[in-house]
């Protein structure tokens, strides 16, 4: 009889919106478990894939492959970043873009809804938007820290979004110090 164990690959993806459930074989110390978080690790690196929500399994030197991807040029990757030691053979089930299009309509929706509630409210005026596959990444200045707070606010608070990248400096007004 064959034992398998559920684990997350690392409670850091978790906060990426990238962790899914990776079955390992063995304990989670074993080397398919540890490919298995190499590979998780790799893809949420990758700028091209840390928005897609992949999953890896490993068995007998095989990595299994499954999610959704945007583009044919992002399954090779993500099938090429899967080639970790421990893994001889993958087996590549990623699907390519239907979701992709509703994320694209969905997408510009959140943004245009973000970007509206943002300009409404003259502290957030600075904060630019962009969201990719429900990930809402914010940018610019605000000029204050309360200010800063309130655009992720906004943000987090729209249905759609997974997550909200915050790149926002606070940097006061000129003049006002």
């Amino acid at each position: 009889m064959r034992k398998s164990c559920m684990f997350l690959a690392g409670a850091s993806l978790l906060g990426l919106g990238l962790a899914a459930p990776v079955r390992a074989d063995q304990l989670p110390g074993d080397k398919a478990a540890q490919a298995q978080t190499e590979i998780q690790t790799r893809w949420m690196q990758d700028t091209d894939l840390k928005n897609n929500r992949l999953q890896a399994t490993v068995d007998n030197g095989v990595a299994t492959l499954k999610g959704m991807v945007d583009s044919e040029f992002e399954r090779t990757k993500a099938a090429k970043l899967a080639m970790v030691k421990g893994v001889n053979q993958i087996d590549n089930q990623l699907k390519v873009g239907s979701e992709g299009a509703k994320a694209t309509v969905s997408d510009a929706a959140i943004t245009a809804r973000l970007k509206t509630e943002l300009v409404a409210e003259d502290a957030t005026r600075g904060v630019r938007v962009q969201t990719n596959n429900g990930v809402v990444s914010l940018s610019g200045t605000a000029p204050s820290e309360s200010a800063r707070q309130r655009a992720l606010e906004l943000a987090q608070t729209l249905t759609g979004v997974m997550r909200v990248e915050d790149n926002i400096k606070v940097q006061p007004p000129s003049g006002t110090q």
